[in-house]
């Protein structure tokens, strides 16, 4: 069982981190929206701001992700509610406090960050819920067909 919650716990720690890249990449494919010294220098602050957003993004995701190792409880584990809200509660609830964080004060922010922003903290939420869904699915079969093991 232990190999089973550390399997979908570095699962869940390497979506987080590949989001992460993803972002990274589809904001540093943006290109200055201008000539000259001015244009430069809120372009650059355009890109320290979604590294910002981004490093707050994968700093939520980590965190999120150790909820998975809650499935080391045996309660936990035994109650699909309680192993839900270990995969995606603590997702949906960290990412959307973020995003509703971000969306108060996002008429400071352009509408291009924000948009990127909420793709990707919805992607994360989805991603648990399925492999919430793969770890109930294997946990089922894993007691119903218990492994023998011969001494």
């Amino acid at each position: 069982m232990t190999k089973l919650i550390l399997k979908y716990w570095i699962i869940d720690l390497l979506a987080g981190f590949v989001l992460y890249v993803a972002y990274i990449i589809t904001i540093m494919n943006s290109s200055a929206s201008g000539n000259g010294l001015e244009a430069a220098i809120l372009y650059f602050a355009d890109i320290v701001l979604n590294i910002g957003f981004s490093l707050l993004y994968l700093a939520a995701a980590v965190i999120c992700s150790f909820t998975v190792l809650l499935n080391f409880i045996r309660e936990i584990r035994n109650s699909s509610f309680f192993s839900c809200l270990s995969f995606s509660g603590a997702p949906v609830l960290l990412i959307g406090l973020f995003i509703a964080s971000l969306s108060m004060d996002g008429y400071h922010y352009s509408e291009n960050v924000m948009t990127k922003l909420w793709i990707f903290a919805l992607l994360y939420p989805c991603i648990t819920t399925i492999l919430y869904v793969r770890f109930r699915k294997q946990y089922r079969n894993s007691i119903a067909f218990p492994v023998m093991r011969v001494s």
